[in-house]
């Protein structure tokens, strides 16, 4: 069946506040001269009112990339294609973009954040460094992110008001392009420690987002607050939560401060761990561990057993570097 002119009025709102759109109109990512990609989502955030031409150079706006220009239609757009642009040239350390290959080219060479990433460095392991970046004083660099992002995730996040928001971003130590990240909102009525986040494709499967969900709850019990992730959290997010809950959990009733409990309480649990109490439900759920009222702790160590949970965590407090 064809869509409703009410169904169409509401995806042309949600396109106009947010630049969703209900297929990919960006074929591939170029990030940095040797890392291509498939996007996986639509957005219109990138384009002027032609849907062809980049936002900036319609706009002949200050801040393209050295050798833009500006008005001119990307060199790899087609008019039969189904695509509004084949490849959106990113550059790795900043995000600024382009659809000519050259400009990114000219603009690596001379990127001020090849060599010095912004932010201030809140975690440094042998590993991975974690900045934080002020969307207020940072705020081209965020708003270039955030744009990026639209790519990778379904959601109606904002792209251009970035000042009230924090961005944590992880690199391998020693390097400086960014790997993931997530954001923070600082006026958040609930209290969320986390409003978006995303691992770039080129560095999944390395649990990054393991380690930057840690740091989160890192953050909010240094500020002495129970709290969790802005929501609704995606299908892939929710999932990646119940993990983290769930190894949280079961390590505070395995190897933390509630190894010795005689009886434990899901309240009593919520404050160890900070995660607020729909959420600690949801994990002992998702672990099948609740016997009515109680936990089954036969459940939780065979649990523990499985995947390690002796182990640790990914955030290492030794490394940690906040401000006193």
């Amino acid at each position: 069946m064809g869509s409703t002119p009410e169904k169409r009025r509401r995806s042309e709102a949600v396109e106009e506040v947010y630049g969703i759109l209900d297929k990919r109109n960006i074929q591939y990512v170029q990030f940095g001269l040797n890392k291509r990609f498939s996007t996986w989502y639509g957005s219109n955030v990138y384009f002027g009112k032609d849907k062809r031409t980049l936002g900036f150079k319609e706009l002949n706006e200050e801040g393209s990339l050295p050798g833009s220009q500006n008005g001119h239609i990307g060199q790899n757009e087609t008019d039969n294609s189904e695509y509004w642009l084949e490849t959106l040239y990113v550059c790795e350390y900043c995000f600024r973009y382009t659809d000519i290959e050259q400009e990114l080219v000219m603009h690596e060479k001379c990127c001020t954040y090849k060599n010095h990433p912004p932010g201030k460095i809140y975690y440094r392991s042998p590993q991975y460094t974690i900045r934080r970046v002020k969307g207020s004083k940072h705020e081209n660099f965020c708003q270039c992110l955030c744009l990026f992002t639209k790519l990778f995730l379904d959601n109606k996040s904002v792209y251009f008001k970035v000042k009230q928001f924090e961005f944590y971003i992880v690199y391998a130590t020693n390097s400086t392009v960014p790997m993931a990240f997530f954001s923070k909102d600082l006026y958040s009525y609930q209290e969320n420690n986390l409003a978006c986040i995303l691992v770039f494709p080129p560095y999944q499967r390395k649990k990054l987002g393991t380690l930057l969900i840690e740091f989160s709850y890192l953050l909010s019990r240094r500020q002495n607050i129970i709290s969790g992730p802005e929501l609704p959290l995606s299908p892939f997010g929710l999932i990646g939560y119940l993990k983290f809950w769930s190894f949280s959990i079961v390590w505070q009733l395995t190897e933390g401060e509630l190894r010795d409990a005689a009886y434990i309480t899901i309240r009593e649990i919520s404050e160890v761990t900070g995660f607020r109490i729909r959420d600690v439900i949801q994990a002992l759920k998702y672990l099948k561990c609740l016997r009515g009222d109680e936990i089954n702790l036969n459940v939780i160590r065979s649990w523990a057993r499985s995947n390690k949970v002796s182990q640790g965590f990914m955030i290492e407090n030794e490394y940690v570097l906040f401000d006193d």
